[in-house]
């Protein structure tokens, strides 16, 4: 019975532990995100010397979305969905990149540790799992919002949007088959 309360008393700091590492998480990829867009703004402020005013303004907007922090997490999409250029958070590439290190992550992974060793190691990977998947839902939400602007066609949008569901399956079937390592149905 004790090993039972203290086994569950571990579980129960891992999960805040989680917890407390998926803010530090989103406030970086939020940062990322931040600095994507400030190369964007320096890149078309290049192109567009004339319209550099409006470029500061927007530089502007977003040093204020990055010292408000999570509150206001949709800040940055809101920038994204405002740029002129085509562009999104991440390239398919990148996104691509990411799949496939998390694919190969989860399957070298395997449960060799005491039990809350284990659990520690699942958890840990089912949350980068869902800042991937973050990503994705996030790619997934630009390249809509490009397509309404008429910025991509709907072959292009079509065609991104079966290549972004190949990577989504794989990124569920990794998970599916580190759920069947450890022994947990998530």
């Amino acid at each position: 019975m004790k090993k039972k309360i203290v086994i569950a008393a571990g579980i129960a700091v891992l999960l805040l532990l989680t917890g407390c590492q998926s803010d530090r998480a989103e406030m970086e990829a939020l940062r990322k995100q931040i600095d994507r867009l400030e190369q964007q703004i320096s890149a078309l402020e290049q192109q567009n010397p004339a319209d550099h005013t409006d470029t500061v303004s927007s530089q502007e907007s977003v040093s204020a979305a990055d010292s408000s922090v999570p509150e206001q997490s949709s800040a940055p999409d809101k920038d994204t969905q405002s740029a002129p250029a085509p562009s999104t958070t991440y390239t398919m590439e990148e996104l691509t990149a990411m799949v496939d290190a998390y694919v190969e992550k989860a399957d070298a992974a395997t449960p060799n540790g005491t039990v809350s060793e284990n659990m520690e190691q699942f958890f840990s990977l089912k949350q980068e799992e869902k800042q991937i998947d973050h990503a994705l839902d996030l790619h997934e939400d630009e390249l809509e919002n490009l397509y309404r602007r008429n910025v991509l066609t709907r072959e292009e949008y079509k065609s991104l949007e079966r290549d972004l569901e190949r990577l989504e399956d794989r990124l569920d079937d990794a998970e599916d088959r580190l759920e069947y390592t450890f022994g947990i149905d998530d």
